[in-house]
């Protein structure tokens, strides 16, 4: 998936861009819960299908304000990546997660879950089986190769297909949302405790 014009994959494919907790240790968890301080689930799912739908477009169409909110959102996507592959990689903080979200998610926190989702309810239970799925159809440079030529394409006159598998699109869109549904369950169990 990748195209002439990406970078070379050692200026951007394995720089984390997320936040340090006081040890100076990536924060994953805390990424999620700043990610969304851009607007709650729904408002973050039209954003992104926005740009994907700029990036499907042969001409330039973002309508969402400038082109850096475009560049903006799709940085925040990559750090979202990135704290899931963090989440998934960290045998020890991916345990500590579960137990959290397990304690957090209760019957009655499961009645006031925002719907429509794209999870199960096992998988909203227990968000973790989702980034654990989402690192088993990609890696994290697939993941942020895709995100590159997406954004490439919302940004320029040209269409994604140009640069990307016709029968890459719907997984891409699909487990992207699904990754966004699962850090919204994240960050609304972790808000209760």
């Amino acid at each position: 998936m990748r195209t002439s014009n990406a970078p070379h994959q050692n200026q951007f494919i394995y720089r984390l861009a997320l936040a340090a907790d006081e040890k100076g240790q990536p924060a994953p968890v805390e990424v999620i819960e700043e990610f969304f301080e851009l607007g709650n689930i729904n408002e973050i799912k039209r954003l992104f299908t926005a740009a994907c739908g700029a990036a499907l477009s042969e001409q330039y169409n973002w309508n969402n304000g400038s082109p850096g909110n475009l560049l903006y959102i799709y940085e925040r996507l990559e750090m979202l990546v990135e704290a899931g592959f963090l989440l998934n990689t960290d045998k020890r903080k991916r345990k500590k997660l579960s137990r959290r979200l397990r304690r957090a998610m209760t019957t009655k926190t499961m009645q006031d879950i925002t719907l429509p989702s794209s999870l199960n309810a096992e998988e909203i239970k227990n968000p973790i089986l989702v980034i654990q799925s989402f690192f088993m159809v990609g890696t994290l440079k697939e993941w942020k190769l895709a995100l590159y030529a997406w954004l490439e394409a919302g940004l320029s006159q040209h269409e994604v297909l140009q640069n990307v598998e016709v029968a890459s699109i719907l997984p891409y869109h699909v487990h992207l949302q699904r990754l966004l549904d699962a850090c919204w369950y994240i960050k609304q169990a972790i808000k209760r405790q």
